[in-house]
């Protein structure tokens, strides 16, 4: 069994930035990055699964802690998988969750990246972290 990807969507992007409250030349930004849901769909007509998110990101200046950027948009991220008619919907989302979550990630990091860099601030590149993702646990696997 084998995934590729076909192509990735952004939709409801809304990106607000205030460069009002930049008081130097020099500024040092944080943010807060939230995944706020994921949803797998299993689309059997179109043989596809679409992993989507919805994001948001708000960043703050250290020098006054004021939101200085703020973006949320609803990223699609569609695979095809050989064999699609031989496994059922939960082997599917298990085998994305697996095998296409990562690269999935990857292109939510690249967008924030790209819409970031419209606006003559500083790009903005967030760190997602990586962390264990196992759909079933073997027998005598610690949690």
């Amino acid at each position: 069994m084998h995934i590729s990807y076909q192509l990735y969507n952004v939709n409801n992007l809304n990106y607000k930035f205030d460069n009002t409250i930049i008081k130097t030349d020099k500024i040092s930004e944080s943010y807060q990055f939230n995944i706020k849901s994921t949803t797998i769909t299993v689309d059997r007509s179109n043989n596809i699964t679409i992993i989507h998110f919805d994001i948001s990101v708000t960043t703050t200046l250290s020098d006054g802690g004021e939101v200085f950027r703020d973006i949320s948009f609803d990223f699609n991220y569609v695979f095809s998988i050989s064999d699609y008619n031989n496994l059922s919907d939960d082997q599917i989302r298990e085998f994305i969750i697996e095998h296409g979550l990562e690269s999935a990630l990857a292109g939510v990091k690249d967008t924030i990246l790209k819409i970031s860099n419209i606006d003559y601030q500083p790009k903005l590149v967030v760190d997602i972290p990586e962390f264990p993702i196992r759909t079933s646990l073997l027998p005598n696997e610690d949690v």
